[in-house]
Formats: structure tokens, C-alpha cells, sequence
């Protein structure tokens, strides 16, 4: 879809039927990936990786739901809240915190609470604090019944370091990405990485209380950490989901434009910066309101009728 299309939609009102066809895509390739997990027989752990924002969380829960409806109960994990936290997360070569190594996630702690639950035991499942940088146990005890299936989703849940003590006949991999990005002008596309990174400034923003300035610093440690740790182990997945969704440069514009305005005045030299805001004012937003509660975009911009 290019650019004009999609404020074509917006213009002549089809952008309804086009975010229902665009969310209708996405759970019909959900359920097709869930019935490749319950065709192969015999999986209990599925592996969910993908860049950052690129929906992981999301995707994860609604693939448990897509678990379910083949009648195999589904557990959600998070690789994000088994963070060890600032007090003991490594720093790279400036002294900063790095946040992309593997070695940010509590490897132990996590493996054993996955072979608890694939054993039937029940767990303390951790939840992380994105303000604090601390990680917490949750109140209430969890399980998973004989059969069940836990999802784990994250940066580096395709790592084989990750759950090596668990049997790879188990296990199914999968990798994420908002691949199909619209055309912005003849034969030149929007990349999956600055997809990722104007829905990465509306959720920093909105859920992680990080300035815009941090956000478009930490980018491209981000982008050399997906490249190190991601990346190369992408070729392991069994299958791929796009998590694109045509429409979302319209409900996404009136969220980060002034954002990424104000960003701008303050430093005209930011190329990316003035590409992205160049690219926005070329779209007409539409009503979020029009968003599904489940959709991928909530994720984002908030009001999920899932709960993270």
C-alpha cells in the first residue's frame, strides 16, 4: 500500500473495512502458526523473537488465545521481566548500562521457572518495573496443566543459551518483524526499523517515562545490539509473522508528530528525525478509536483490552 492509498482510505471513509481486513490478516496467520504448533505434536515451549516494538507481546498473548482455541492450554512469559535490574545489569565499554546483552536477563531464574512450569510445579512468575529498572515476584502462584504450552517471548528468546537444558524436540521457534511497510514514494518503502522505532516513541513515551531525546540516543545501541544478539540467530525460526499494519502511520501521526516536531527544533541536525517528521506530515491521521482492543497498535498506544 503507498501512502496515497492509504489517505485515500481515510478521505473516502474505507479506512474501517481497512483495519479490519489489516487485523483479520494478522489472526488468520496467528491461528495458521498456531496450528503448526499443535500439528507437530509434542511442543511445550514456543520461542518468540523479534526486534524491539516489533509487537512481541502482543503477538505472545494472542497466540496463547490461538493455543487455546486448538485445546492446549498456554502460559505467557517474558524474557523483559527477568531483567537482573540496574543494581546488577552489566555496562559496555562507556559505562553505561547495555540493556541488549543477554546478560541483562536472569538466565538461571528464568530456565527454572520455565521447567517448573513444564513439569507441572507451580511458580512465583517475575514482572519487571520499566520506571524503578527492578524486577519483582508476583503475589499469586501460577501453573500449567499436563500438555500445556508455554509462549516465551523476548529479545533473545531464540538464543540457544536461553533454555539450553530444555530438549530443542520441544520446542518451536518463531520470529517477529513489522515487515511490510508502505510505500513512501515509487519503489521506496518505509524500513522495518524506523517502523519499529516511531512505534518505540509513542511507547517510551507514554509507558516507560523516557524523554525523546533518550529514546532516539539509545536507537541506534539498540539497532548494533539487534544485530548481535537477534540477528543471527533468526535462521532458527521455524516460521515468520509479519506484524505490520497498513494503517498505522494514521493512527500513530497524532500520537508522535508533535513529538517528533519539537525534537526536531531542537536539533535540526538529526537526519532521521527530520526524515520521520517529513514522512508523518505526509499522512492524514485517523481516529484511534477505530483500533481493536487486541490489536498490535495497543501495544503502543495504549487502551488493550490485554493485560500486560
Amino acid at each position: 500500500m503507498t501512502i496515497e492509498e492509504l489517505n485515500t482510505c481515510i478521505e473516502t471513509g474505507a479506512i474501517d473495512e481497512l483495519i479490519r481486513v489489516a487485523e483479520a490478516r494478522q489472526c488468520k496467520a496467528l491461528a495458521h502458526i498456531a496450528d503448526s504448533i499443535t500439528a507437530r505434536g509434542g511442543v511445550r515451549l514456543v520461542l518468540l523473537a523479534g526486534g524491539s516494538s516489533a509487537g512481541k507481546t502482543t503477538t505472545a498473548k494472542r497466540l496463547c488465545t490461538q493455543i487455546r482455541v486448538n485445546g492446549l492450554e498456554a502460559f505467557h512469559l517474558s524474557t523483559d521481566d527477568y531483567f537482573v535490574g540496574n543494581s546488577r545489569n552489566p555496562r559496555d565499554e562507556n559505562g553505561d548500562f547495555d540493556y541488549e546483552t543477554i546478560e541483562c536477563v536472569d538466565m538461571p531464574r528464568l530456565a527454572a521457572d520455565i521447567s517448573a512450569l513444564l513439569e507441572g510445579k507451580t511458580i512465583h512468575a517475575r514482572r519487571f518495573d520499566f520506571v524503578a529498572h527492578e524486577g519483582f515476584d508476583e503475589k499469586t502462584e501460577s501453573s500449567l496443566p499436563p500438555g500445556g504450552v508455554v509462549v516465551l517471548e523476548g529479545l533473545h528468546a531464540l538464543n540457544p543459551r536461553l533454555c539450553a537444558a530444555i530438549d530443542d524436540a520441544v520446542k518451536f521457534r518463531l520470529f517477529i518483524e513489522p515487515a511490510t511497510q508502505p510505500e513512501v514514494f515509487a519503489t521506496v518503502r518505509l524500513s522495518s526499523d524506523d517502523a519499529r522505532l516511531l512505534r518505540r516513541l509513542v511507547r517510551d513515551r507514554q509507558y516507560r517515562k523516557v524523554p525523546t531525546e533518550e529514546t532516539f540516543k539509545m536507537w541506534p545501541k539498540v539497532l548494533a545490539g539487534e544485530k548481535k544478539w537477534i540477528l543471527p540467530f533468526r535462521m532458527l525460526a521455524d516460521m515468520e509473522f509479519d506484524s505490520s499494519l497498513c494503517y498505522e502511520l494514521a493512527v500513530l501521526k497524532p500520537y508522535v508528530a508533535g513529538q517528533l516536531e519539537l525534537f526536531c527544533r531542537r536539533h535540526p541536525e538529526h537526519v532521521r528525525a527530520q526524515a520521520l517528521g517529513e514522512l508523518l506530515s505526509t499522512v492524514l491521521p485517523t481516529d484511534s478509536t477505530k483500533v481493536p482492543g487486541d490489536s498490535i497498535l495497543r501495544e503502543t498506544i495504549g487502551g488493550s483490552q490485554l493485560e500486560y
